[in-house]
């Protein structure tokens, strides 16, 4: 059980740390007065790598407007500090992972799932397992002894492969696995400081378009979970609920706006990131989703208590928010 202490200690570690950076006086936990003629602020941590622009969406159309809504948006660094800053106060919603976020649960730690982003299962792809085109790793046993990429070791994409492996007759220690931030598992392959790896999002579109080689198996063993997420402390959900559904029912609304109209999804990308212009204008577009996939999910769950990277199987009611869409 080494994985799932280290969550632990990763998790509980970055929100004290964060928690004793900011006064408290003005902690996100507290209830937000939307009763207020002026627009009642929702502080978000969004995502670094896709799947934000339903709030771009929603702002440019005036659904959060017409909620009494306004954002102050904050680009993120990875999901566990997204975790801690709901912890801190420093944000209200933060976009984070379904890993982190049920293993954070598993760990008594008081957050919730609010609303579903993108889900990883399906078509089009949204990770893989890449290598470079001209990498002479032609097969899954040609990875042994080599070093793979991930986006966290305790992760979707980490569980994935393993599964892989043991198609294989392999495990984890026929292979070295290497700890990556979200951006920098395509770097990585392409430097040649790992052999293999699976970056996630617009990462794994671009390394496509730049024809790295996939193993398109891999990817059939990921679950049917959330890709990405929001989510926000239980305390300041159990004291805002109806400015959170109000939130939740501009973001479905923007939700399906953009499904409909990928040309503002890619003018979003524009303006919001720095990929190329003729990977945007090109790219698959992956689809909006609001809820979440709870038997999905759950087999995932079930997968990282497998492997040893969380200690138990919260119940979903745990870690999703009662008001949360559902499948």
């Amino acid at each position: 059980m080494q994985n799932s202490k280290t969550i632990t200690l990763v998790v509980v570690g970055l929100a004290l740390i964060t928690a004793f950076s900011f006064n408290f006086m003005n902690s996100a936990d507290e209830p937000i007065d939307d009763s207020a003629e002026a627009l009642v602020t929702i502080k978000i941590n969004r995502s670094a790598v896709g799947t934000f622009q339903g709030l771009f969406i929603a702002e440019e159309l005036g659904y959060f407007r017409e909620r009494g809504i306004q954002l102050e948006m904050t680009i993120g660094n990875s999901p566990d500090t997204a975790i801690a800053e709901l912890l801190s106060g420093t944000v209200h919603l933060a976009m984070t992972g379904a890993s982190p976020m049920a293993a954070a649960v598993a760990n008594g730690v008081p957050v919730l799932a609010v609303l579903n982003a993108q889900d990883q299962s399906g078509d089009p792809r949204t990770t893989g397992l890449l290598v470079r085109s001209d990498s002479d790793i032609q097969s899954i046993t040609d990875l042994r002894g080599k070093k793979v990429g991930m986006p966290g070791i305790a992760s979707p994409q980490t569980i994935a492969f393993l599964i892989e492996l043991e198609k294989f007759d392999m495990t984890r220690d026929d292979v070295e696995l290497v700890n990556l931030p979200f951006p920098g598992v395509l770097s990585a392959i392409e430097s040649g400081a790992v052999d293999a790896g699976m970056p996630v999002g617009l990462f794994y579109t671009v390394g496509i378009q730049q024809d790295y080689r996939d193993f398109r198996t891999v990817y059939e063993n990921m679950a049917a979970a959330p890709a990405v997420l929001f989510a926000a402390s239980k305390g300041w959900v159990e004291q805002n609920e109806d400015l959170l559904a109000s939130f939740n029912e501009a973001m479905i609304m923007a939700y399906a706006y953009g499904n409909a109209n990928n040309d503002v999804i890619r003018r979003i990308d524009t303006e919001q990131t720095r990929q190329a212009a003729d990977y945007i204008a090109t790219r698959e577009i992956a689809p909006l989703v609001g809820s979440f996939d709870v038997d999905g999910w759950n087999l995932q769950n079930q997968q990282m208590v497998e492997y040893g990277f969380m200690p138990r199987v919260p119940s979903p009611d745990e870690y999703i928010w009662s008001g949360a869409p559902r499948q």
